[in-house]
């Protein structure tokens, strides 16, 4: 099955083969989530690709982004209807990794399409039938949708639609933004302008999307973020990674509260790669990296030294 499955990630797979890895998904949960983990391996394993042209020229010629002009689009308003809150705790396969870091939660849906939350996140479903699918989510998750061109796969955040036939991307909601990053595929993306308008922008694979309720339109950038999947993969890279930054992936990743003794180590750079590292092992190696002594309990971590 292996080999079959890195043919069916490239894209090479024959239509039988296609179809037995997706029958195989879709039998147990299971197997499900040894999908997610083979998945999550190859795409690490593969080298990385450089950006579109097109996108590149975005980024060159408009280092803060590209903001999408406001552009007026008819957009019908999901029909009301009994939203179903799936209560996580009790309808989602828990992937027990509280001792590596950051629970992740592996759900496989009717359709076949995979989803991946961020603990302390929700997922809602609006509607999800013969017609429609159709889902609200707070927090972050990873979504790979099985491809239905009679169902657009739909994705409600408080600000924003996402809308997809079958791609893998992830959307991010925090401080009333909304950041969805593609892994794979087209992405829609809308911002929510009133009642019955929004301004709409597609998204490739490698690019981000960003809306935020103080911008009209919507920014789209490439998206530099090594570790956008690293509370997923629990991989984390690090290439001259100011330890401001470095900080804050910690934190997402490990689910741990990161401080400084010397308010100065934040502006030193890290390189270094955690390939499923425990919390404590990760302080580690980077107090090592620089020198420093630390200070672990309680999913605390303190750094303490200059570092560089």
């Amino acid at each position: 099955m292996e080999e079959v499955l890195a043919k069916y990630f490239s894209g090479e797979a024959t239509k039988d083969e296609i179809s037995l890895v997706e029958k195989w998904r879709s039998e147990s949960k299971t197997n499900a989530e040894a999908f997610f983990d083979a998945k999550s391996a190859w795409v690490i394993s593969q080298p990385e690709m450089a950006p579109p042209a097109h996108v590149l020229k975005e980024i060159l010629d408009e280092p803060q982004g590209k903001q999408v002009p406001f552009i007026m689009q008819s957009w019908v308003k999901y029909a009301s209807a009994a939203v179903l809150v799936l209560a996580i705790s009790l309808l989602f396969v828990l992937n027990q990794n509280g001792s590596n870091g950051t629970n992740v939660i592996n759900q496989s849906l009717a359709d076949g399409s995979l989803i991946a939350l961020h603990e302390d996140s929700q997922l809602e479903v609006i509607k999800f039938d013969e017609n429609s699918r159709e889902v609200r989510v707070t927090g972050k998750a990873y979504f790979d949708i099985e491809r239905d061109e009679s169902r657009p796969f739909i994705i409600h955040t408080d600000n924003a639609t996402v809308e997809v036939l079958g791609t893998s991307f992830v959307v991010d909601t925090y401080d009333a933004v909304t950041e969805v990053s593609v892994e794979s595929g087209v992405v829609e993306l809308s911002k929510n302008v009133n009642g019955s308008e929004s301004v709409s922008v597609k998204l490739e694979k490698g690019e981000k999307g960003l809306v935020k309720n103080s911008n009209i339109g919507i920014i789209k950038t490439n998206n530099d973020n090594m570790n956008y999947l690293a509370w997923k993969t629990k991989v984390i890279v690090f290439d001259g990674t100011p330890m401001s930054e470095v900080e804050k992936v910690i934190e997402d990743v490990y689910g741990i509260d990161v401080s400084f003794e010397n308010p100065a180590f934040k502006e030193c750079k890290l390189t270094s790669t955690f390939n499923k590292k425990k919390p404590k092992d990760a302080i580690e190696i980077i107090a090592r990296t620089f020198g420093i002594e630390y200070e672990y309990s309680n999913n605390k971590a303190i750094l303490k030294g200059k570092g560089c």
